[in-house]
């Protein structure tokens, strides 16, 4: 646990102030707020664990620059949409945990989300993630100093609207960097594929919280809950991102298709809990998530690959039917399970 304690009168406003925005935005890739304490002119703000800084623990290539540069804007994005801008996106204010997943701290500085801090923001990561640009260690490898070259072009300014623009352009970049990098992809068809925050680094521990974790590489469910008929979980329109129990849950990277349905099992039978399906139109892969995990590591099983799948659709029933739709207006029947 990190424990910041002060009495001098011109840090104790800035430590309560952050107090105040961190006990309203606890949700994934924020630090978690495990605490605060006034006592007579002392504060003292307890947070989740003791980590390194972005600073301190640097990406290693340009896919895994893209991965966390896209992870932190979809962050910065929640973080907006709750009514806030962070203000002071540096790498001292950016934590690393030990699966390399970005977690933002430091809100000292956080306001109102104006739309012009709202652009501060964005161009305070633009210059954040070209300078971790900047200090990759040098390498002869061909593909990987094209990628960086394509990554600088990516992350000048004027290139984006807004911070979620900006995270869904990574996210494909990391993704592309990923395919034409055999030595980082581990992925094979009709494997099943562990949740991930960037290429080849596996999520084996997660906080027991209601969260659902973004991955960039695969998509993944995380925590679980006894989910029903009576109580469905619900896509919401900027999705893929789940709605349930007042909670919201990124389940994918931008451009992918997810659906939620007690679906219809290969003996005709449907179990009762609902769970997610998604495909990406990319590739055309289709992932199938089989429960909602209560803590631990995730697995989704790819189930096939429909090349001209252009996205999904639910037919409802007693148990619910998953229809691969194609560009041509058919709509294909898929079993899960």
């Amino acid at each position: 646990m990190s424990t910041r304690r002060t009495a001098d009168p011109r840090e104790v406003a800035g430590v309560e102030h952050q107090a105040e925005v961190l006990s309203r935005l606890q949700f994934p890739g924020i630090v978690t707020l495990e605490g605060f304490h006034r006592d007579g002119g002392t504060v003292t703000l307890r947070l989740g664990d003791d980590l390194p800084t972005l600073g301190e623990r640097t990406p290693a290539s340009a896919a895994e620059c893209a991965y966390l540069g896209a992870a932190l804007g979809r962050t910065v994005g929640e973080v907006h949409r709750a009514g806030f801008a962070h203000r002071d996106l540096r790498p001292d204010t950016v934590l690393v945990d030990e699966e390399g997943r970005p977690l933002l701290s430091g809100f000292d500085r956080a306001t109102e989300a104006t739309a012009e801090v709202r652009q501060e923001d964005l161009r305070a990561l633009l210059l954040l993630l070209t300078g971790l640009l900047d200090l990759l260690p040098a390498t002869d490898v061909v593909d990987e100093r094209r990628f960086r070259r394509r990554l600088a072009r990516t992350l000048r300014p004027r290139r984006h609207g807004d911070v979620i623009d900006l995270s869904g352009t990574l996210a494909e970049l990391g993704a592309e960097f990923d395919e034409r990098s055999p030595d980082l992809s581990t992925d094979t068809p009709g494997d099943d594929l562990r949740l991930r925050i960037k290429s080849g680094m596996s999520l084996s521990r997660v906080r027991a919280r209601p969260v659902l974790l973004v991955t960039l590489a695969v998509a993944a469910l995380l925590y679980g809950v006894g989910i029903n008929r009576e109580s469905r979980p619900v896509l919401a329109p900027d999705g893929p991102v789940v709605e349930f129990d007042g909670q919201r849950y990124q389940v994918g990277r931008p451009g992918d298709v997810a659906v939620i349905g007690d679906w219809t099992s290969a003996n005709g039978t449907c179990d009762g809990p609902s769970t997610v399906v998604l495909l990406r139109p990319a590739s055309g892969e289709l992932f199938v998530f089989s429960a909602w995990a209560e803590s631990g590591e995730v697995l989704a099983r790819r189930t096939g690959t429909h090349r001209d799948a252009t996205g999904l659709e639910v037919r409802t029933g007693e148990c619910d039917e998953l229809l691969v739709l194609d560009g041509e207006g058919g709509r294909t029947p898929v079993v899960v399970g």
